[in-house]
């Protein structure tokens, strides 16, 4: 059972004691509901490892405020810790395409961290979702765990080529992008390093001087960002990704996402093939090939 059919599942127990509450129904017919009812949530409690859980992190720091085996800086360790909570809340929030170059952080009571323990072994926490209500995606996922599985991403990709650091970077905001700088930022002025550990992803920097050089990487000034136009035709669009493929008038195919903002992208599918002009955002890291945000869709400008 993948999470799809858990939630389906899921959503068939609710229906069924809805309709067992309803007056008049004959014994036959709730014995029946009945039997659904219990098979059903016998089969959830077989897979209840699609079931919600919050998702966590152990971030564990190393470097000059780490004493050897008698503690770590206070003052740092609040610090460092605050500033990587700002920055998932950051993530999270232009993963939900809500986020606004200033102001408040959009949601941001909804996308907290616990401390819900030391990290064993080592000096610093495991943290985990703060609980609030929430909307799940189709995979029941949340903004705060895709966020913490992209910061890993994110920090691992600092280390790497330009090509491979250019794909998180293309996915966030740029306020969110120096939010993690700032995390960055606030390790090395302590000359520390650290070490991320998610449900599926582990990371670790090398040392203080790698974590300066990841910082400088993801400096505004080193992501290019240009507004750029195509004449061409839609081939194909993957709505629930939210990805498109276009191809140019001169026969060049790009790949590029869809702006969170952009109602239906269903749509691009049932205009494949038409002549259209469509305005991109392009980013790239240093000398990395772009990466395109389709920021409208064209409709009503056809040529």
């Amino acid at each position: 059972m993948n999470r799809n059919e858990y939630l389906h599942a899921a959503a068939e127990v609710s229906f069924l004691e809805k309709e067992i509450a309803k007056a008049g129904l004959s014994k036959l017919t709730i014995m029946s509901l009945k039997s659904r009812i219990q098979r059903t949530k016998s089969l959830l409690e077989e897979h209840s490892e699609n079931s919600y859980q919050p998702a966590k992190v152990t971030l564990t720091y190393r470097g000059s405020p780490v004493w050897g085996t008698q503690g770590v800086l206070a003052e740092f360790g609040a610090s460092a810790t605050e500033a990587f909570s700002e920055a998932v809340a950051m993530i999270a929030a232009s993963i939900s395409g809500t986020l606004k170059d200033k102001g408040r952080i959009p949601k941001r009571s909804s996308n907290q961290l616990l401390i819900t323990g030391a990290a064993l072994g080592s000096f610093g926490f495991q943290l985990e979702e703060a609980p609030a209500e929430r909307q799940l995606d189709l995979e029941g996922t949340t903004p705060v765990s895709q966020a913490i599985d992209l910061i890993a991403e994110l920090l691992e990709a600092t280390t790497k080529s330009d090509e491979e650091l250019s794909e998180p970077v293309s996915r966030l905001a740029d306020r969110a992008i120096t939010a993690v700088a700032d995390f960055l930022g606030k390790l090395s002025s302590y000359e520390a390093s650290c070490s991320l550990i998610t449900r599926t992803k582990k990371f670790q920097f090398v040392d203080s001087e790698q974590v300066r050089r990841s910082k400088e990487r993801l400096s505004l000034d080193n992501i290019k960002e240009t507004i750029e136009a195509f004449t061409g035709e839609f081939i194909g669009a993957l709505p629930d990704k939210r990805t498109f493929e276009f191809k140019t008038a001169d026969g060049h195919v790009i790949y590029g996402s869809i702006k969170r903002d952009v109602p239906n992208p269903n749509t691009i599918n049932q205009h494949l093939y038409r002549s259209f002009k469509i305005t991109v955002n392009a980013k790239r890291i240093g000398n990395s090939k772009p990466r395109y945000i389709l920021q409208a869709l064209p409709w009503g400008q056809a040529d």
